[in-house]
């Protein structure tokens, strides 16, 4: 089994030092929100509700882990 090592956004002391909006505003603003945006979208006018804020839902999901 090979390891996959992936380079880190920010180093653990750069995220330590930021205040919590500046961390969240740092980590969101290099994720390609448009593609993951435009997957989870509404298709359809079946199902839920059009009013929903898809946008503020994934920054919500990100803002969460971090």
């Amino acid at each position: 089994m090979t390891i996959i090592r992936q380079p880190s956004l920010f180093g653990i002391q750069e995220l330590y030092d930021m205040a919590p909006p500046q961390k969240y505003d740092a980590i969101i603003s290099t994720i390609n929100l448009d593609k993951i945006y435009h997957a989870v979208t509404k298709k359809s006018r079946l199902g839920a509700p059009e009013e929903l804020n898809y946008a503020a839902m994934i920054i919500s999901i990100f803002v969460r882990y971090v």
